[in-house]
Order: C-alpha cells, then structure tokens, then sequence
C-alpha cells in the first residue's frame, strides 16, 4: 500500500516536472514585452506593441510591458501567429532588436483562460480556478482547433492518462503519439479533455457525428458569419427531432454556402442515432429526402437595432440548387460577345490618336467601365463563387455598373455642354480640354467610389433596418433584391432609383439639344435661293466643327436612346417578377439579349466607319514601313561592320 502511495506521488512528480520543464523551456525565464491583448508589429523598421487582433492568442504572464519600463535586457513577445520571439534592447541605442524565434512554442488549450470545457455541449464555460496549475507560469497559449475539420473528444480522468514531450503528446492508454492537431483542457467535472484532428470521416462508423456550420469556437452573429464566440458549440436538447442528444458524438465542420434556415412547422425532421439526417415537407405525401451531411447545425445570434431577434440553436441545409434561369444560359455567351468587342473599341482607340479628342477618351473611359461590368457578371454566372471572392465580385459588379451609367451621364453632359447654345464654343472648349477630362475623370471614377464605399459601410454595420440593409456577396454576388430577401428594398434603393434618375437627367439634356438642333435644321431649310445656298454652304465650311458636333450628337443619341429604352424595361423589371407567365419570361429574355449586346453597338456606331477602316489602315502601313526601316537600318549596320572586319583581316 505504501509502495502504491509512493508510486503514485511519484508519477505526478514526474508529470509536474515535464510540464514545469516546457513552460521554463518557454518562458518562465523571461518577461512579456507587450500589455495585455497586445503584440510586437514591425512598422518603418522599427518594433512597437499593438492590439492583438487574433483573440485565440492569450497568455498567463504576470510580469507585461517590460519595454515601457526602458530598460536593457530580454522579452518575449507574440510576432505572427506561429511563433514566439524573444526581443532585447541593445544598451547603448535602446533600439529594439530581435534575437531568435520559437516555433510551436503555444500551449494548446481548448478554451480561453479561466475557461473550462462543457463536454455536453462542446463549448466553453467561464469558470474560477484552472485545472492547469502549470499555466498560472509564464507561458501563451492559442485556443481551439479553428482549422480542424473533424474533431473527436477522448476524456480521461486525470493528467497521468497523457504526457507532454516537447511538442509530441503521447496517450499513455493506446500508446498513441501525437505530434500536432490536438488540445487540451479541463472539463467542468474535474477530468482531461483532449480534442484531436481526425483525418477524415471513418471514425464515424463507430461513433455518431454531427455537422456544425460554424469552425471550432465560433457560431454565427447577425446572419451566416461565423465569429469567435467559445460559448456556442453543439447543444443537441434545442429541438425533440434529435435522437438520444446525450449520446456522445464527433462533430464535423461543414461550412458550406449558400444556407438555407430548416424551419420545423414546414418540414417534418429526424438526426438518427447513427448520424443519418432527413427531412419531409409537412405538406407532400412524398416520402422523406435524406440529406446525409448536407446539414449543420449552429447557435445563431441577431441583433437588429438593439432588439435580439434570434439566439437559439437552428437547422441549415444546404439548398438544392435551382435551375440556372433561361436568360442567364444566353445572355452569358452574349455577354462574351460584347466584352470582345469592346477590347476591340478601345484597342483602335488606343492606335489611332487622331480619335482620341475630349469625347473619344470620355468614351475609352465608358467603354472600360462597360466591359469590367460585364466581365465580371460573366464570372458570377459561369463560376459559383464563395466568401470572399463572391463580395469582391459583388462589389466589382455594382461599382462599375455605376462607373458605366456615370460616363454615359458625363457623355450626355459633354454634348449639351458643348452644343446647347447657338454660340460657337469649340475653338473655346478645345482649350481647356484637358481640364474638363479631369473633371469629368474624377466625377465618373470617383463619384460611384465614394457611393458604393457608402453602401459597404451600410452592409457592415446594423445602422439600417432589414427593409433598407444592402446584402453585397451572401446569397449572390451581386446587391441581392427583394426576389431573394423579401421584404427587403435595398436593389431598388441603391442601384435602381439612382440610376434612374440620372437616366431622367440624361433624356432632358437630350430634349434640349435635339431642339436646338431641329431649330437650325428649320433655318436651313428656309434657305431655298441659290444665293443663300451658297451662304450656307460656306458657312457649313466655316462652321466645320459644328458639323463633327453634329455627327458626335447622332451617334451618341444612337447609344443614349437603345440604353434609356432598355434601362426603363429594367426599372420595370425591379418592380415586377416576369418569370410568373411564360410569355412575359420569353420578353425578358429578349430585351436582356438586346440589352447584352452594348458593346456589338458600340464597336458598329463608333468604329465601323470608312474613316475609321482608313486610318487604320493608314496607320498599319506606317507601322511596317517604320518596321521595315529599322530592320533595312539593322541589315545596313550589319553590312558594313562586315566589310570594316574583312577589311581589317
């Protein structure tokens, strides 16, 4: 019996001083850099603490900030999130220099300090005391298993089941070591918890998993974005639909997107003991669709101005995907069409400088915005894109749509501006031409810069309510209308009724010049003597760049009138779904594919023109004879250092 008792007293010695020797190994010996919640950065050359972002980085040092005090000597300080490094400062300069870093040099811990693990509920719980004594040592510490697909639980009833060597932690049961993808904790009983990163989906043939949506530690917060929160895991008692929830089980972490809310008055659902997921429609006599992982379950939290909305545990799935919308499968390829015929624009704009006057670079600006439009709403409906890229697509999209209608809008400026008056403004426009393209260039880029900056700001944060909230890259990639949210405005909000009304403003600076035009027409035709003809004539000479501003306004009509009536159909659209009535879908189907095919019109008002094709072809000829020159320079030179070495042999 004594020699039990000493044996046992033994082990834990032995237990104790492996674990004392990590931490001194780690640092005991040294002070924290940095306060509480703060890290060395690197900023022009120089190392200064700041807020540490990541909150799964903690540490159990007493003794913090020892570079406020401005003394000489070492510290250890979190640099990145890997690793560990020991900074000193020099004697004589004071400078901060960094000396050696430590990697896997964190304690991984389940859950936060003072927290404990909840083997029920696969969370943590805030509780006094900390069954580690070994880490009220100096020492950091990184939380959860944030990268763990798969996670099993293995409880032990004391410290002496596992040993810690190093990085490499061997369970003394099965003899198994483990070298990375694992935690430990206590449990709010008093054992060991090890949490360990399971290579894939076999270990639940012998035990039950779960699905959850959000990765370890973290649970949604006001809509599907998973956000650290600790004490929101897998609580299984919130619906009667889940067999036997006191059943252990392993959770498998499926963050999938889109999501779709379960809702239980609907369908009829049942999580069997052996993990198999199905669900039926209240309402059909089919019989129930197994879902078989393509479910997960999350605590889900809201918030709308200060009002709690939801904070209970729910059901998502993952929606069947509907069949992709008949305009969609040929607008896409037309879409293609008009890209490539846009390069093809703005490719002669570029070679031919000749082009390239106040207007022609306003529309080279019109015609890039156009094209990155449709590039990248091409990319959406050919590629199912997620997270991050679905909302810088999104916000791609709705941005350079503004661009697009702003250098239309500039456009129609620039041809009422310059030809709304009977007076002859464009010896005097020419001049300050390149202060106007400086105008219009920080009104037509930055303008809708400053207004989807707005509409991010929007989306961010909680300041609007539901109806009025802009949602940029969740359900699509794309400012989602009230189709998908309903209830929610916001498309019609931001995008439909701004636009608008500068297509309003647009059709009035119209009216006006085409009266102005019609007035001068009127003038000319009262002019039916030959001697007045003649007057006219040299006038039509004299007046020349009248003449251009007159074609100018034509075509631009041309491009104004095809996107004003097609933009109304659009506005049209907003308001009214035309997919309810087959005859309405084949019209919307339609005016889309006129609508896609802008930049075919653009290449064909703007390019196809006998001037155009000649100065082209001009130009390619100067370009040969410019190349052939080169080359005849290059054979020439070649030629006579030939004969100058033949001579000198």
């Amino acid at each position: 019996m004594l020699a039990c008792s000493l044996t046992m007293k033994c082990s834990k010695l032995y237990v104790i001083l492996i674990y004392l020797n990590i931490v001194l190994v780690r640092g005991n010996i040294h002070q924290k850099c940095c306060g509480v919640g703060e890290q060395i950065v690197e900023k022009e050359f120089r190392f200064i603490c700041e807020k540490l972002i990541n909150r799964r980085l903690q540490d159990t040092f007493e003794d913090r900030e020892f570079l406020k005090r401005n003394v000489t000597g070492t510290c250890l300080e979190i640099f990145s999130e890997t690793n560990i490094t020991l900074f000193g400062v020099d004697e004589i300069t004071r400078s901060i220099e960094k000396q050696k870093e430590y990697e896997g040099f964190f304690f991984p811990k389940c859950c936060p300090l003072k927290s404990h693990y909840n083997k029920t509920t696969h969370s943590c719980t805030e509780e006094v005391g900390n069954f580690f004594n070994i880490l009220k040592v100096d020492s950091f510490v990184q939380v959860g298993l944030p990268e763990c697909e798969i996670i099993s639980d293995q409880i032990f009833e004391s410290m002496e089941a596992v040993q810690l060597i190093g990085k490499e932690l061997l369970l003394k049961e099965d003899n198994t070591t483990l070298e990375d993808g694992y935690c430990l904790d206590s449990t709010l009983d008093g054992k060991l918890v090890v949490r360990i990163c399971e290579a894939d989906t076999s270990i639940c043939s012998q035990i039950r998993c779960i699905s959850k949506c959000c990765p370890d530690g973290q649970s949604f917060i006001n809509g599907s974005f998973c956000r650290d929160t600790f004490t929101h895991g897998v609580d299984l008692h919130f619906t009667k639909a889940i067999l036997e929830p006191d059943d252990p089980f392993i959770i498998i972490h499926n963050n999938f997107k889109p999501l779709q809310l379960l809702s239980e008055r609907k369908y009829e659902i049942q999580l069997d003991k052996s993990g198999v997921f199905s669900a039926r429609n209240r309402n059909s006599s089919s019989q129930s669709k197994t879902y078989n992982h393509i479910y997960c379950v999350e605590h889900a939290f809201k918030e709308m101005n200060g009002t709690m909305t939801m904070n209970a545990y729910r059901i998502f799935v993952k929606p069947k995907q509907p069949p992709i919308p008949k305009k969609i499968l040929i607008t896409r390829y037309i879409k293609i069409v008009s890209c490539i015929f846009l390069l093809l624009t703005i490719a002669v704009y570029l070679l031919l400088p000749k082009m390239r006057n106040l207007f022609g670079k306003m529309l080279l600006n019109y015609c890039v915005s156009t094209f990155i439009f449709f590039a990248s709403l091409t990319l959406t409906q050919f590629y199912q894109l997620r997270d991050i890229g679905c909302k810088f697509i999104g916000f791609l999209s709705f941005l350079s749509s503004f661009w697009s209608f702003t250098w239309l809008h500039l456009m129609c400026i620039d041809i009422w501006f310059s030809f709304g008056t009977p007076r002859t403004l464009y010896g005097t426009l020419q001049k300050d031409e390149t202060k106007r393209l400086l105008q219009y260039s920080a009104i037509g880029w930055g303008f809708p810069i400053l207004w989807v900056t707005f509409i991010a700001l929007l989306s961010i944060t909680n300041i609007m309510p539901e109806l009025m909230h802009p949602y940029i890259g969740e359900g699509k990639c794309f400012l989602e209308d009230s189709e998908r949210r309903p209830g929610n405005y916001s498309y019609i909000l931001y995008l439909t009724i701004p636009l608008l009304i500068q297509q309003i403003f647009n059709v009035l600076l119209f009216v006006k010049t085409i009266l102005y035009c019609l007035r001068i027409k009127a003038e000319i035709e009262r002019m039916n003597d030959c001697e007045k003809r003649t007057k006219m004539n040299s006038c039509q000479e004299r007046y020349n760049p009248h003449i251009l501003i007159f074609n100018r306004l034509s075509l631009i009509m041309k491009l104004a009138i095809i996107m004003g009536v097609l933009f109304i159909f659009e506005t049209v659209s907003s308001f009214v779904d035309f997919r309810k009535n087959v005859c309405t879908e084949y019209i919307e189907v339609v005016w889309d594919s006129i609508n896609c095919f802008q930049g075919v019109y653009i290449f064909i008002i703007f390019i196809c023109k006998k001037k155009v094709y000649c100065n082209i072809c001009e130009k390619i000829t100067i370009l040969k004879s410019e190349m052939s020159s080169v080359t005849s320079n290059t054979t020439t030179q070649v030629s006579m250092h030939n004969i100058s070495e033949s001579k000198n042999t």
